[in-house]
Formats: structure tokens, C-alpha cells, sequence
């Protein structure tokens, strides 16, 4: 059970119900007398998402000036009530604003840099931040020590939740102290490793060459690699052999947990990269600039480890593994096996906290954090991440474990602060309010679920004729299209305008998989369709990568199915469907769109929410819009125009579009109806009802 924030630190921290971007009046920007600080009506508007997304793009450009302006934006957005007052207490903030002010390792700073993270983005500061805070990290301890040295000085175990909106960068936000944590470890190991290699083969030049290009080359081990492109992932070099270093550097020091095997391979491939390993698109092609894994300074040869599916079950992580990535599903073998051993974990993550932890099985969980600590060479640090938390992240027999007393934090966009371990926690953070409550019940409800959905999204409702769900929505899709391509013809401004790329849900796999043939006939031409369903679909890795990387500009799927997957450019998000019974599908499937880095909608025409709805669940989207506290507008479904009439009233079939009224037939039998899928019962037809033609009678007449 998590734990709820204490009132009274609550009101310490000046948290307020104001909607986040509305926090703070625009006068607080110049309290210290600054004229420098300037904020547009759009600023004032964006969410957190949206404005982030700004600086990241300025420093892309290296316009350095807009740089430094959006960063102290970001700052007083943060400080909400409480603005920094003094020159000097906005420099100590501006700090804290950079990796390097944050105590990250000075090798991952560069990485983050050629890597385009330059700037951490507010839920990754303060992320960082509650590490700090735990350790008791001064201003002079960040400039003199490592935060592994700050860590090995600590004598209890540590936990933190990070909560925030999806698509605000929380990946990073525990990749960072994790491998910042791991740093002077993992360089250990690569120097162990490369001794072995060295004491092992003796003088042979050329054998050593390539056993330390081997061991100094980071490794993704994982069969999910055959289901994408050849070459999707460059190790260097083939997995290189335990040498002589045995067990001493096998076993894991940090271990990852998510709920799919999708959002398992997106985390590997992106701890891959920060840890030097280069993307290749193609046999040739690999990252280049300050990206090149040649300019790489950190610790060599890092080995991730993945079993997110059977065939890496049965393998195991029998090789050496620096960093292990695995789902509920295979984390109990995993510890039986002896693969994963608790007593060596210093850092444990569960990404997607709330569906990772209901899917984890109780002894499973025990048998994780249930060990003697006293036993431990280290003390462990864990985080819970996710966008929509609830009671059921653990249970109480493992509550003290996971979240320590007096030495628990929540990290949220706006704010970080310590745990109170006699209460849960329940916190609405891109509301920006504090729902201080006791509550008993184990349920996913909104009694005990705090939703972090970004406030710069826009909601829209249309409600459907009967049967015409897919006929609105493929409207809706060439509606969206032709608006792109009318506003690159009147010259629109880049950054404002792009060519449609969607999400579209349905509840279930069996209803997304009846709609892939009527949806992609319907927008041939206009669209590429793929289908995201990892449990009865084909090639799921294989449709996520083509998606990603613009190979497809539609993609049908299940809420869960791309929970916590981050694609690059999206627009717009559509939903056939209105998750009554789980909340959270909602803030998941709505966060798809409105992310740091992608077009949002106050600058853009991104960052929207499309529900089509059915008359009678249409009545419904109240309720749930005030349950997770968004405003929604309502849009009426687009009605093809073919013909006009005479002004006697008679149809002018001499001017129809007759184009149009092929498209209208095509859509109307193709579309029409329930997205399900249909079987003709020929038995059961009553054929004497039928008007048939009789062939030989005709033939009959023919010869007569």
C-alpha cells in the first residue's frame, strides 16, 4: 500500500489546487525586480509538456538566449506560490536546472547531451532531487563526491515514487541515478573484465584485441532483437565469454520490471544507447556526431540483460549481466533460478508501477524485497514509477521495504517531498493538487488512484450515428489530412503544422483486429495501417519499430497493448471506446499524444484527444471527465456533401461528384456496422424468400 503525503507538509511545500500553468500570476515573474523574464499568452496557456518541449527545441537550435529564458520559465512554473525572490536564490535554482547540478556522473552528462537531453525536464529534476535529499546531498558534497560515494555512505535503503503525466520523461528520470548510482561500480566490473580477457589468452595479440573489443563493446542481449529489422541493434561485438572473472561480475545490480515486453524492449534500447551502444537503422547506417559510440566516456561494455519472453526464460541470464530487464511474468524463475540475486540489487525499478505490481505475484514480491538486509553488501534503492498510482502497488507485507521509513520521497513535475510511512500516498500532480485521504479499500478507483494527464491535451467528443463508429473516424482521419495539406499550401509556419499521425483504440484485440481490413481499404492511399496487438497479433516489436520510425502513419491498438511506449511526431489519438471501468486506460491512451518532445496544442494542432462514441456510452464522458478532471468540447461527425439540389428540390445529378459518391458507397457498405467480426450463417437463410434469377430460363430465351 502507498503511502499518503502528510497534510502539514503538504501546506509547507505551497502546494495549491490551481491547475498546473496557472499557478503563479505573471507579476510573481518579476518580483526581483527582473525585466528580463517575459511570458507570451501561449506560454501562459501550455502545459508542462508542451513548454519543455520548447526548451528542447531551442537548444537543438542553439539559440541559447531562448534557452536560458524557457529554463527560468520552467523554474518559476515550479516554484508555483513560492518564487525565488533574490538574484541568488534564482542562480541556486538555475543550478539545479542542469545534470551536472544534480550530482549526475560527469560521463553521463556528456551522453545526455549527444543524445539531445541536454536540459532534464521538471519531473527528472526532482527525481534527482529526492536522491539528493535522501542522502543528504549539500551544494559542496555535489561538487566534491560522486553519487555513488554519497550512496555507499548510506545506512538504510531508500525508496522513491515518481509520479507525473505520461510522456513527461520518467524513463529518465530513474535511468539517470540509476546508472549515476551504478557509475564506479560498472567501471570496476569493465576493469575486471578486461584483466580476465588479459590473464586469460597471455601474448596472443590478436586474440586479446578482439576479447577486449568483446568485452568493452555494450551488450543487449535479447531474442526480441529477431523480431525487428536485421541489425536493429549494434553490440560491436559477439557476446564475449565469462573468461576468468567468473561469477565475481555476473550478477545483476539493478533490475527493471515492466508490464509488457514492448515497454521492456523500448527501456533496454534506450538504457543501451545512454550507456554508449549505437542504433543502426540499417547494415550501414549508425548514430553519428556527438552521439558516435567512439565519443562514448563512460564505463565500456555494460551487458542489459531482457527475458520478457519464454524463449529468454528458459535461457535465463546465465552470461554477465550489469542491468536485468524482465515482466512479472518471469521475475519469480528468475530469482529461483539464482539469475537475479536480491542480496546483490542496489538499484530495483518497477516502471508502470500500479499494472507491474498487480501482475507480480505476492511470494514472487517477498522473495524480491523480503531478504535480510543485514546480509546485503549494499543498501538498496527502489523506485515506483508511473502515471496513475494506487494501493495496490504493494502489499503491506512489503510496504516497509519498498518505501523505508524516513527515507521515502515522491518526485513529482512540480515538486518533491518525503513520505510520511504511516499514511498513503494519493497525489493528482499535473493538477497540481494534494488529496490527503485514508482509505482502506484495495481498488483501482479514484478513491485511492491520483491520474497525472497533462493539462495542455485537448478533449473532444464526437458522438457517432448508430453503427457508423469507423465511418467517423475514417472521416475524421481525411478531415485531418486535408487540414494538414490545405495549411502547407497557404504556407503556415513549420513548427506549427504536421502531416497526421494517429493512435487509434479499441477495447479489445479481437475488435482492433476486425477493424484492420475495412480501416485500411477506407484511407489506401492516404495512410499506412499497422496493428499493435502483442497478444493475438503478428510481430508486435516488428509494428512498434515500423511505427516509431515512420514507416506507418496509423496504428490500431489496445490501451494496455502501448502503455508507457513513447512515439515520436504523434498528433492525435483516437478512441472507439470510453473505459468506464478502469480510469487509468484513459490517461494512458490520452498519453500518446501531448509529450515532451512532440507538437502540442497551443503552438501545433497536436496533442488531441478524439473519443467516438456511441450514443448512449457518449452520456457517459461527463462522468469521467470530472472523475479526472479534464474538460472536454464536442465536435459534430463530418457529412459528405455529393450532390446538391435544383431549386424545384430535384437531386442535380448532372453536377455530383460522382468521385464522392463512389467513396460514400465504398465507406457506407465497408464501414458501416460494429467493429466485429461477422460470419454468414448460409444454412439459415430462408431461400424461398429470395427473388432469384433462374440461369436457364435465360438461356432459354437466348436460343429461342
Amino acid at each position: 500500500m502507498l503511502m499518503l503525503l502528510p497534510l502539514t507538509l503538504t501546506v509547507a511545500l505551497g502546494w495549491t489546487s490551481a491547475p498546473l500553468g496557472r499557478s503563479f500570476q505573471t507579476s510573481n515573474l518579476h518580483k526581483r525586480g527582473s525585466s528580463s523574464l517575459c511570458m507570451s499568452a501561449e506560454e501562459d496557456a501550455m502545459g508542462l509538456n508542451e513548454l519543455q518541449t520548447l526548451l528542447r527545441n531551442a537548444a537543438l537550435k542553439e539559440d541559447f538566449m531562448e534557452a536560458n529564458r524557457l529554463s527560468e520559465l520552467l523554474i518559476y512554473r515550479m516554484a508555483g506560490d513560492h518564487p525565488p525572490t533574490t538574484d541568488a536564490e534564482l542562480k541556486s535554482r538555475r543550478l539545479r536546472m542542469s545534470w551536472t547540478g544534480l550530482g549526475a556522473a560527469p560521463w553521463l552528462v556528456d551522453r545526455l547531451d549527444a543524445l539531445n537531453f541536454t536540459f532534464p525536464t521538471t519531473i527528472q529534476i526532482n527525481s534527482m532531487e529526492a536522491v539528493n535529499a535522501i542522502l543528504g546531498s549539500t551544494d559542496e558534497m555535489l561538487e566534491k563526491t560522486t553519487l555513488e560515494q554519497r550512496y555507499e555512505m548510506n545506512d538504510k535503503d531508500m525508496g522513491i515514487v515518481v509520479s507525473g503525466t505520461t510522456g513527461s520523461g520518467k524513463t529518465i528520470s530513474y535511468l539517470v541515478p540509476l546508472l549515476s548510482t551504478l557509475s564506479d561500480s560498472l567501471f570496476t566490473r569493465q576493469r575486471v573484465r578486461v584483466g580476465a580477457e588479459e590473464r586469460l589468452v597471455g601474448d596472443k595479440t590478436d586474440e586479446l584485441i578482439s576479447r577486449v573489443m568483446a568485452v568493452t563493446s555494450p551488450e543487449l542481449r535479447s531474442t526480441s532483437r529477431k523480431q525487428t529489422r536485421q541489425g536493429g541493434i549494434a553490440t560491436g561485438a559477439a557476446m564475449s565469454s565469462l573468461g576468468t572473472s567468473g561469477t565475481d561480475v555476473k550478477s545483476p545490480l539493478a533490475l527493471i520490471v515492466v508490464p509488457t515486453r514492448e515497454l521492456g524492449v523500448q527501456i533496454a534500447m534506450l538504457l543501451y544507447r545512454l550507456v554508449g551502444g549505437s542504433i543502426k537503422r540499417t547494415s550501414t547506417q549508425m548514430d553519428s556526431g556527438k552521439a558516435n559510440m567512439f565519443k562514448y566516456k563512460g564505463p565500456k561494455g555494460v551487458k542489459i540483460g531482457c527475458v520478457l519472453d519464454e524463449d529468454e526464460s528458459n535461457f535465463g541470464l546465465k552470461l554477465q549481466t550489469d542491468v536485468a530487464v524482465t515482466t512479472p511474468e518471469f521475475l519469480g524463475k528468475l530469482i529461483a533460478d539464482g539469475d537475479v540475486d536480491p542480496s546483490k540489487l542496489r538499484v530495483v525499478v518497477y516502471d508502470e508501477a500500479d499494472l507491474a505490481l498487480e501482475e507480480t505475484k505476492p511470494a514472487d514480491l517477498k522473495a524480491l524485497f523480503e531478504d535480510d538486509a543485514d546480509e546485503r553488501q549494499y543498501t538498496r534503492l527502489t523506485f515506483l514509477v508511473g502515471a496513475s498510482v494506487t494501493e495496490s502497488l504493494g502489499s503491506l507485507a512489503v510496504r516497509s521495504r519498498v518505501l523505508p521509513e524516513g527515507k521515502s520521497y515522491i518526485a513529482t513535475a512540480t515538486s518533491f517531498a518525503q513520505l510520511n510511512p504511516s499514511q498513503a500516498l494519493g497525489l493528482s500532480d499535473e493538477s497540481n493538487e494534494a488529496l490527503i485521504k485514508s482509505s482502506k479499500s484495495a481498488s483501482a478507483s479514484l478513491k485511492d488512484l491520483s491520474v497525472c494527464m497533462d493539462p495542455g491535451l485537448v478533449h473532444q467528443r464526437a458522438i457517432a450515428p448508430h453503427n457508423a463508429g469507423l465511418l467517423t473516424l475514417t472521416r475524421l482521419l481525411r478531415q485531418e489530412l486535408k487540414e494538414y495539406e490545405e495549411a502547407v499550401a497557404a504556407g503556415s509556419r513549420e513548427d506549427g503544422i504536421q502531416r497526421p499521425r494517429v493512435v487509434v483504440f479499441f477495447p479489445t484485440e479481437e475488435e482492433a483486429r476486425a477493424a484492420i481490413a475495412p480501416l485500411r481499404d477506407a484511407v489506401w492511399g492516404d495512410h499506412k495501417v499497422c496493428v499493435l496487438l502483442p497478444k493475438t497479433g503478428v510481430n508486435p516489436l516488428q509494428m512498434m519499430d515500423d511505427f516509431k520510425n515512420n514507416e506507418t502513419s496509423v496504428m490500431i491498438a489496445t490501451a494496455n497493448s502501448v502503455r508507457g511506449l513513447d512515439f515520436p511526431a504523434l498528433t492525435s489519438v483516437y478512441t472507439l471506446y470510453l473505459p468506464m471501468d478502469d480510469p487509468r486506460e484513459y490517461v494512458h491512451l490520452a498519453g500518446r499524444v501531448g509529450r515532451v518532445g512532440q507538437m502540442g496544442s497551443v503552438q501545433g494542432a497536436g496533442g488531441r484527444v478524439i473519443s467516438i462514441l456511441k450514443g448512449v456510452e457518449a452520456e457517459k464522458m461527463e462522468g469521467l471527465a470530472k472523475e479526472l478532471n479534464f474538460k472536454f468540447t464536442d465536435i459534430a461527425p463530418i457529412q459528405e456533401v455529393v450532390w446538391t439540389r435544383t431549386e424545384d428540390g430535384e437531386v442535380d445529378i448532372e453536377n455530383a461528384d460522382v468521385e464522392k459518391m463512389r467513396q460514400l458507397l465504398e465507406d457506407t457498405m465497408n464501414l458501416m456496422g460494429d467493429a466485429v467480426e461477422r460470419t454468414v450463417d448460409f444454412d439459415s437463410i430462408d431461400r424461398s424468400q429470395l427473388d432469384l434469377d433462374d440461369d436457364d430460363e435465360d438461356d432459354e430465351d437466348d436460343s429461342s
